[in-house]
């Protein structure tokens, strides 16, 4: 057709063995002619013969309405034939899995295969109600339990599969329901009991959304295998109940216990008055020198690379008088000039900021006394943001503890605190588990400087833009803060 409709005016006519072989369907061979026949090409026939005229077109009609009949007929025959096989309470189409096709009797049916006790095991799994269903599925993967190109069964697969009336031997078809001769797998009180059970679920559990503002922690708590946890909303004898859950048995946990749980692991990070006098401390004295000594750094950059410039400067006397070659002169050069690139960079990034140490303390002595009612009266979308700037890295939890491989730069900088007090014979009496070894600590001897100091500042800032709905800052790359 996109030949034909390409080569317009040079095609003359379209030859075919007969006209059924173009097709076998009135309505789509008048289409084809048409079309045809719009770009100047008549069909021909090897094997039938009619001309351009009206006893030819109606002789075309003809032949074309034959193959169609033709088609009708077969197409008739083989659903009475599926027909009266299911009647017979033959399964003549592709075996579902845990059955195969086979030919008994020289008629075609199904049989059950090696795979028919698995799919019973999922069907008395189920019935059993310990497990979710997407638990099962994995349960019986494991057990063999996988499709014809050995993949395991994906969810939706595997509803269908314990929705198959086939399994208790039953056929549906043709809009009605016949007995099946084949053996059964499931027995019929079991898949019908099974059916029920589908049922109830599908109206157990609501408002199940992506960010539920009733779940903070969905997706943020994860257990050991970082198999994220999820919420949900259960259906009870009179009222809704919230629940968290890992999906796998044994994992369902009331809502308010897990969030007491968190706010409890939040509470060993509260800051006292002992933490707060020595950041006041060490923000005043680190950072109200941080112009002069910034000032001073960069003063010394800018004296090495009028340095810099003065090599140069040699080299060119050097390369005039013929003492270097070329060659040497160009690398060396281009090494100069590298070193003043990264230099000048450097001077780009200059950050003469002025901290307002009093409004950092202010605001520190609010957020960090007790981190975990700050984020027990924050709205939802500011929860999201706070706990992953407090955990960048989520929470571990196995039912009844709390833990994480990485805390923010302010709840480290607590553990540094307690470090410097402990060296200094100060009370031990309110330490955390995270801060018994002391002695570890990586950053104790990075507290006296100023940059130390100068990502404190930073994160203060950052958190005080959170909790404030702000565009939140972006991060500091400084591994040396982080546990």
């Amino acid at each position: 057709m996109k030949y034909c409709t390409a080569k317009k005016g040079i095609v003359q006519a379209m030859i075919a063995y007969k006209v059924d072989r173009i097709s076998r369907n009135i309505a789509d061979y008048s289409v084809i002619r048409g079309t045809l026949k719009r770009y100047g090409v008549e069909i021909r026939s090897v094997t039938e013969f009619f001309e351009d005229t009206p006893a030819g077109r109606f002789m075309e009609n003809i032949i074309a309405n034959v193959g169609q009949f033709d088609n009708d007929v077969r197409a008739e025959r083989s659903r009475g034939g599926m027909l009266e096989a299911t009647k017979e309470g033959r399964y003549v189409w592709k075996a579902p899995l845990g059955y195969k096709n086979e030919k008994i009797s020289g008629k075609s049916t199904i049989i059950p295969d090696i795979r028919a006790p698995l799919i019973k095991m999922a069907f008395e799994l189920v019935s059993r109600q310990l497990y979710s269903t997407n638990t099962i599925r994995r349960m019986i993967a494991k057990e063999g339990l996988v499709n014809k190109k050995g993949m395991p069964i994906s969810p939706s697969n595997f509803y269908i599969l314990i929705r198959n009336s086939l399994y208790k031997g039953v056929i549906v078809k043709f809009g009605n329901t016949y007995p099946g001769a084949f053996d059964p797998i499931v027995p019929c009180e079991l898949f019908d009991r099974v059916q029920a059970i589908i049922e109830g679920r599908k109206h157990s559990i609501t408002h199940y959304l992506h960010e539920n503002p009733d779940f903070p922690l969905r997706g943020f708590f994860k257990n050991e295998n970082g198999l994220k946890i999820t919420g949900y909303w259960a259906q009870g004898r009179r009222m809704k109940y919230p629940y968290y859950s890992y999906k796998l048995p044994g994992t369902v946990i009331r809502k308010e216990e897990v969030e007491r749980k968190f706010m409890e692991f939040l509470s060993h990070y509260e800051f006292d008055a002992r933490h707060f006098n020595r950041m006041q401390f060490h923000l005043r004295t680190q950072l109200k020198k941080q112009s002069k000594c910034m000032n001073k750094d960069y003063e010394n950059i800018e004296l090495k690379i009028s340095a810099i410039n003065k090599k140069i400067d040699s080299l060119i006397a050097l390369q005039t008088q013929g003492g270097i070659s070329l060659y040497t002169f160009s690398e060396r050069v281009k090494k100069h000039e590298t070193e003043i690139e990264e230099l000048k960079d450097f001077l780009k990034t200059r950050d003469d900021k002025d901290y307002d140490i009093d409004a950092l303390m202010s605001f520190a002595k609010v957020a960090l006394k007790t981190p975990q009612i700050i984020w027990q009266k924050c709205p939802y979308n500011i929860k999201q943001k706070l706990q992953v700037f407090d955990f960048p890295e989520g929470i571990i939890f196995d039912g009844k503890i709390c833990r994480t491989t990485k805390v923010c730069k302010l709840f480290k900088l607590k553990d540094d605190l307690e470090a410097e007090i402990f060296s200094k014979g100060g009370s031990t009496e309110n330490f955390t588990n995270n801060s018994k070894k002391l002695t570890s600590t990586p950053s104790c001897d990075l507290i006296h400087t100023r940059r130390y100091w100068e990502f404190v500042a930073n994160e203060l800032l950052r958190l005080k833009n959170i909790l404030e709905g702000k565009k939140e800052v972006p991060d500091q790359e400084e591994e040396m803060l982080y546990f």
